[in-house]
């Protein structure tokens, strides 16, 4: 009887223990921004604890307190000899955003923590993956700076603001329109028409299938502007200025070689205003596409 007691005792006194590791955890936090594609910013924080074996756990948190808000699991490994970090999106835990869950793309990220001019700073790229490949996702860096230096640097902000001059009242700015996404499939020789909604027009071109040495030259009214591009896994962005004077602009694609498989296969998504419009092409050599825009 008296050794079940001393055994339940430890028992006790080892779970107490435990817990008191448990509830000491350290928990890191660091926040800052994202860049998409070199083209868009958003606020990005990440909230991690480490275990004995170097493994993190956590949540990612993109546009924090926007309208696009969106909470992700993560999961990695924190390397203490080097200080690199990385780590992985691994599913949607809620969002602000009216896109669709199953729409979403999440974050592969690999990066390094450092010390500069006395401030602890993560510093890494991204890839992101969809759960389909009719989904394209983009590819960025990221720089996070550590809770501690990012609250400093915040009232400091404060600080700054308050011995500026009072600004004259601005008018209330009207929200912007939601974001909308449409998929046109091209056969070969067809074009779609849509309306002109903006003064530039962003080209994405993706093979987001096999990379196998497609290549595509893309035309602007006529004039190459992108000339033999090999396609890759990776999102290649063109960004192009229409004259206030132009009122019809025409994107032809023409596919100048297949690759190692039958077929040049890519996806094109063309940001006009807030719209994205995709387009999935399958071409032969020699074969084309276009895409028309005019001003209504």
């Amino acid at each position: 009887m008296k050794l079940r007691s001393n055994l339940q005792i430890f028992g006790v006194i080892v779970f107490i223990v435990m817990l008191s590791l448990s509830s000491l955890a350290q928990e890191y936090i660091f926040a800052g921004a994202i860049v998409i594609d070199k083209t868009e910013v958003l606020s990005y924080r990440i909230t991690y604890q480490i275990d004995q074996t170097n493994t993190i756990s956590g949540f990612s948190i993109s546009d924090l307190n926007g309208k696009e808000e969106t909470k992700a699991q993560l999961t990695g490994k924190y390397n203490p000899k080097d200080r690199t970090l990385s780590y992985v999106e691994n599913k949607i835990v809620y969002t602000k955003s009216t896109t669709p869950i199953e729409e979403f793309c999440l974050m592969k990220v690999n990066g390094k923590i450092e010390k500069k001019s006395g401030k602890t700073i993560f510093t890494g790229t991204f890839e992101a993956v969809g759960s389909s490949d009719d989904i394209i996702c983009a590819s960025g860096t990221l720089i996070l700076l550590s809770e501690k230096d990012m609250d400093e640097l915040s009232a400091k902000a404060v600080k700054a603001v308050k011995k500026l001059p009072a600004a004259a009242e601005k008018p209330i700015e009207t929200e912007p329109e939601p974001w909308s996404r449409n998929v046109f499939e091209i056969k070969p020789g067809k074009n779609v028409e849509l309306e002109l909604k903006s003064n530039e027009l962003i080209i994405e071109l993706v093979d987001d299938r096999f990379q196998d040495g497609d290549r595509v030259s893309v035309f602007k009214n006529s004039v190459k502007v992108i000339d033999k591009l090999e396609l890759t896994n990776r999102v290649q962005s063109f960004k192009y200025a229409i004259d206030e004077q132009e009122k019809e602009i025409v994107f032809t694609f023409l596919a100048e070689d297949e690759g190692s498989i039958a077929q040049t296969t890519f996806k094109a998504v063309i940001k006009n205003n807030r719209e994205n419009n995709l387009f999935i092409c399958s071409l032969e050599k020699g074969e084309k596409v276009s895409v028309i825009f005019k001003k209504k």
